[in-house]
């Protein structure tokens, strides 16, 4: 998916968590969601995230490549597992999962996928969207008709 699908899914993550759960600074966990609902790309030089990080893209992209580990669960596990052993809010370290499991939700079901589970187990989930296609474009619009309806009403 394109950045933006990945950052508008993100948004509407929060705003539904928002909504239902209490969140003492809504404004600094948005901001964490859709930080982390992009961060799987700093694999890839090409990504919105990774042209701003060129040298730490290219190092991650040659030892682990595009949709590796980066994109599998253990990355969003440890973030968490950090977060919580250093004593850091937990509401933080949901905002980590939410943003960084959308990321993964979306490759998913894109036809490229992702092993979620690699190295352990190697079983690729691919879905049916193609990347930056008219379908991704009318499901990005979805996604931003359902934000507006949780903004205003």
């Amino acid at each position: 998916m394109m950045y933006y699908t990945h950052a508008a899914f993100g948004l509407l993550l929060s705003l539904l968590y928002i909504e239902f759960f209490n969140v003492e600074n809504p404004v600094i966990f948005l901001l964490v969601v859709l930080f982390f609902s992009l961060f799987p790309d700093i694999d890839e030089s090409k990504s919105k995230i990774g042209r701003k990080n060129k040298v730490l893209s290219k190092t991650i992209n040659f030892f682990f490549g595009h949709r590796g580990i980066f994109h599998t669960i253990w990355i969003p596990s440890l973030l968490f597992l950090v977060l919580i052993l250093f004593n850091v809010k937990i509401i933080i370290g949901i905002a980590v999962l939410i943003g960084y499991i959308s990321h993964l939700f979306l490759d998913a079901i894109t036809k490229h996928g992702i092993m979620p589970f690699y190295p352990i187990y190697n079983k690729r989930i691919n879905g049916f969207f193609r990347t930056n296609s008219l379908s991704e474009k009318i499901f990005f619009i979805i996604i931003i008709a359902l934000v507006l309806y949780l903004v205003i009403f």
